[in-house]
């Protein structure tokens, strides 16, 4: 395919995306996290490392 060609594609597919518009799509709610499941420590690579673990890995 020629550039000439892939540029007119291009811009068409820019132009009847404006058109189009924003997706009529409502966004999911966010899942509340409680306070004590957050990990609230000192950045210490080890400590860090080993939550990572204990949470994904066991």
């Amino acid at each position: 395919m020629k550039p000439a060609n892939v540029t007119r594609i291009i811009i068409a597919c820019a132009v009847l995306r404006l058109m189009w518009g924003e997706p009529a799509v409502d966004p999911e709610p966010l899942e509340e996290v409680a306070k004590g499941d957050m990990f609230q420590a000192v950045s210490d690579g080890r400590r860090v490392r080993d939550t990572i673990v204990a949470n994904y890995f066991t």
